[in-house]
């Protein structure tokens, strides 16, 4: 299958792009590098991936792109891009998030109504439900209590009427928590990580008793590709990872798997962050037949050791750079006089190879063509 997966160089981006490309699919990549974090981080992301003779990566944005260059032939559509960030979704940047968040996803689904996509797959996010309950499940009421929640709604209710109107075959997943190697660095695990890492205090927002649902980032690329071809058109799932915790039980976890402790600094409770999001899986179990894999504590092990190469890898490169010294003792005098004769010469070489060209007698060249011969050959 031909498949176009949006946000590819992001944390679940490159996972899905990684898995479509080893069961043997055509994935053309698009992505931004939007600054929201380091391009360092996305361009290694997709290191495994660039050569891969099956992928093709565009660098562009999707709410100004030309989307006919990636129309022709693709069979389905996994939407990953968008504004991450519950905290940053306040104030004027908030722009961003409508651009990135319903706008993107509103001109995918105008573009390709017409297409025959055998199925159009949209990110959601479980900050779509507020605080409305501990255990969430799809036939809630939803009330957001962040801007970024909004969007993320906003982008689902696009899934659903054009659906509706164009039959268009769309599935929204409701991502919660997810986690794991590759993870965005204003994400808690990777910020936490950071921390026992550099001996410093581990920052939590509120009293660390909120529970979420941590979902580790394998299984979410399981229904993402599943999602491709179950019969899930017009549906919205939860994707819990079935792994629901306190912040502090996490950071305990984490200290367990690192084998060592870290202080905490306890600061204010974010606007836009809710006590609970705890997933009912019974839809997605029913849909997919599927049940998550891995524990919270196996998840955690795996991120600790791709954040220790990784962070390992970031310190090298801060000292490499640090160390280089600056060239010193430079004639400056010198070094313009010698970029003044370089463009002399330069110029004197092209005045002179422009004289000679006028000097040259013009050759006068004839051509017959007679009257019932093609202008051209049709072969060339």
């Amino acid at each position: 299958m031909k498949i176009l997966v949006t946000g590819a160089a992001g944390f679940i981006g490159s996972h899905v792009v990684a898995r479509l490309l080893k069961e043997g699919h055509e994935v053309t990549g698009v992505d931004s590098f939007d600054i929201y974090y380091s391009r360092g981080q996305k361009e290694k992301n997709l290191m495994p991936v660039l050569l891969h003779p099956n992928f093709k990566l565009i660098e562009d944005n999707l709410t100004t792109m030309a989307l006919v260059k990636v129309q022709k032939g693709t069979e389905a559509i996994v939407h990953l891009a968008g504004q991450p960030g519950v905290r940053g979704s306040w104030g004027s940047s908030f722009n961003r998030y409508v651009a990135n968040n319903i706008q993107a996803t509103q001109k995918l689904l105008e573009e390709f109504k017409g297409s025959k996509l055998k199925r159009f797959v949209y990110a959601s996010s479980s900050s779509v439900y507020g605080d409305v309950g501990e255990i969430l499940s799809e036939d809630m009421r939803l009330e957001p209590k962040s801007p970024y929640g909004v969007t993320k709604l906003a982008g689902e209710q696009l899934c659903q009427i054009y659906h509706q109107e164009h039959k268009m075959p769309t599935v929204a997943l409701r991502f919660f928590s997810v986690y794991g190697p590759g993870q965005r660095p204003d994400m808690a695990f990777h910020r936490f990580c950071q921390s026992i890492l550099h001996e410093a205090a581990i920052s939590i927002y509120g009293d660390g008793k909120q529970i979420r649902d941590y979902t580790y980032v394998d299984d979410v690329v399981d229904v993402v590709t599943a999602a491709l071809s179950a019969d899930v058109a017009g549906q919205v799932v939860n994707v819990g990872g079935g792994s629901p915790a306190t912040l502090l039980e996490a950071i305990a976890a984490l200290e367990e798997v690192s084998g060592q402790k870290c202080p905490r600094t306890f600061l204010e409770r974010q606007k836009g962050d809710v006590f609970s999001t705890r997933a009912d899986t019974a839809k997605l179990e029913k849909l997919f037949g599927f049940k998550p894999k891995v524990s919270l504590k196996e998840g955690l092990a795996r991120e600790w050791e791709w954040m220790s190469r990784f962070v390992q890898s970031e310190d090298e490169e801060r000292s490499i750079k640090a160390n280089v010294q600056p060239i010193t003792d430079v004639d400056h005098a010198a070094l313009a006089e010698f970029k003044a004769d370089e463009k002399a010469a330069k110029k004197a070489a092209r005045k002179e190879k422009s004289s000679r060209k006028a000097k040259s007698p013009k050759r006068k060249i004839v051509s017959e063509i007679s009257s019932d011969a093609p202008a051209s050959d049709p072969a060339e």
